[in-house]
């Protein structure tokens, strides 16, 4: 048996879709053609929230890493009832609306779905683009971690010189103690004299050298002279081996040289401290150093959300067809994004929207005429209200007056009465002692005779 095409839609997921999105059923199904069409509408409404949703829970996991699955799902779930309510807003506040309203009506509306859409793509392209961001941001940080261990190293050299006075190593120092400064000066000192007793004795061997040279050409057998009895040394000679002799034991070069070697000794000695504390030194430089490189290189490892948009800043950057391929699914992400909208603008006004503005108009209508004759009624009630409020005002009025005008009387008649027995009392033959006479506030008192 054939459906009534105009019968009231049953209950279930399409109806639930276009309440969604705001569709007023019993004018729909003044137009049930429409039917289908905003069913639909209401699945694309709900298929770009749940695009949301995926898109905030990738977001939630590049910006928290390593978060827990439930507090994915649940960022998820929360992020798509919202942009399903402000979809649904989005929607469901331009229906029933024609001509120039419609525009100005979609126009922001669609401007609010593009930053929707912005703020949902971007996740996405993250996901799509991890390996290549992954790597970029992996030989980023190992490059930053060997430039700053190689300034540690270089602002901290092992053999312990300092540094202190270069304005570039200010931030890298270790403060590493046990530089074999003091062994370096000492050995510097012990180099220094030593250098200064070798030239001394050195200066001394060859004066001594000179003399005793001098010394020995004179008394060679050649410069000998004839004497009674056969050949004897010349007077020059026994000066030159006076002097020679002189200079020596004014230079105890035998102990100078015994100093050079002690401090050659000493000298020994400090260079094998000097060795073993640089090595000592170097170690613990170098141990300080990986350990900073480390505490480096683990600040480095937690990626924020704003160094993944670097990364993909760079990636898309790189080369033609990854900036290409970025844009072209940025673009396909941002239309499907603000679809919504879209559908409304590529749809025009349709038979619904007709129907729906008639609805509205009327409704409008009968509410302006129920409103006026609200106000027509309540200005017959207030005026029946005054015109009772007046007649009962001169009811009031004119009972007092009535009872006035009898107060008078009463006292009038009062007053009468009091002087006609005062007058009897007068005439009388034997008055009473006291007779009473009347008061200005209608009171009566007696005065004594």
């Amino acid at each position: 048996m054939a459906t009534d095409p105009h019968a009231p839609a049953r209950r279930g997921p399409g109806r639930l879709l276009r309440a969604g999105i705001g569709v007023y059923e019993p004018v729909l199904d003044t137009v049930p053609s429409e039917r289908p069409v905003y069913t639909r509408y209401g699945g694309i409404v709900l298929a770009t929230a749940l695009l949301g949703g995926i898109s905030a829970a990738v977001a939630l996991d590049a910006l928290l890493q390593g978060a827990s699955v439930w507090a994915m799902v649940a960022a998820g779930a929360v992020w798509t009832a919202f942009v399903y309510l402000v979809d649904s807003w989005l929607v469901s506040s331009t229906h029933g609306k024609i001509g120039r309203s419609r525009n100005r009506a979609l126009l922001p509306r669609l401007l609010l779905s593009v930053l929707i859409g912005l703020a949902l793509a971007e996740p996405l392209l993250f996901q799509v683009f991890a390996p290549e961001m992954d790597k970029h941001l992996t030989e980023g940080r190992d490059r930053v971690v060997q430039t700053y261990y190689g300034r540690l190293l270089a602002c901290n050299p092992v053999d312990g010189t300092t540094t202190l006075d270069r304005a570039d190593c200010d931030k890298y120092q270790l403060g590493v103690r046990g530089a074999p400064v003091a062994l370096r000066n000492q050995i510097t000192d012990v180099n220094d004299q030593l250098g200064k007793l070798t030239r001394h004795v050195a200066d001394v061997d060859r004066q001594q050298a000179k003399l005793d040279a001098a010394s020995n050409e004179l008394c060679s057998r050649k410069n000998y002279k004839r004497v009674p009895g056969g050949w004897d040394v010349t007077e020059q000679c026994e000066t030159a081996r006076g002097q020679a002799a002189a200079y020596s034991a004014g230079n105890d070069v035998d102990s100078e040289r015994a100093k050079a070697t002690a401090l050659r000794n000493r000298l020994d000695t400090l260079t094998g401290r000097m060795k073993q504390s640089t090595e000592e030194y170097r170690a613990k430089v170098m141990e300080k150093a990986r350990a900073e490189r480390a505490d480096k290189a683990k600040d480095l490892h937690d990626t924020g959300l704003l160094d993944r948009a670097e990364a993909l800043w760079a990636v898309m950057t790189s080369a033609f067809y990854p900036c290409y391929f970025a844009i072209v699914l940025h673009l396909l992400l941002l239309v499907f994004d603000s679809l919504p909208v879209l559908v409304k603008f590529m749809a025009g006004i349709s038979a619904y929207d007709m129907a729906l503005h008639d609805h509205l108009a009327g409704a409008r209508r009968e509410r302006e005429a129920g409103r006026r004759a609200d106000e027509e009624q309540a200005r017959e009630r207030r005026r029946t209200e005054l015109a009772l409020l007046r007649a009962r005002t001169t009811d009031e009025r004119e009972a007092a007056e009535h009872e006035l005008a009898q107060a008078r009387v009463r006292r009038e008649k009062e007053r009468r009465a009091l002087i006609e027995e005062l007058t009897r009392a007068l005439l009388a033959e034997e008055p009473e002692r006291n007779v009473p006479f009347p008061e200005q506030n209608g009171q009566v008192r007696f005065k004594p005779r």
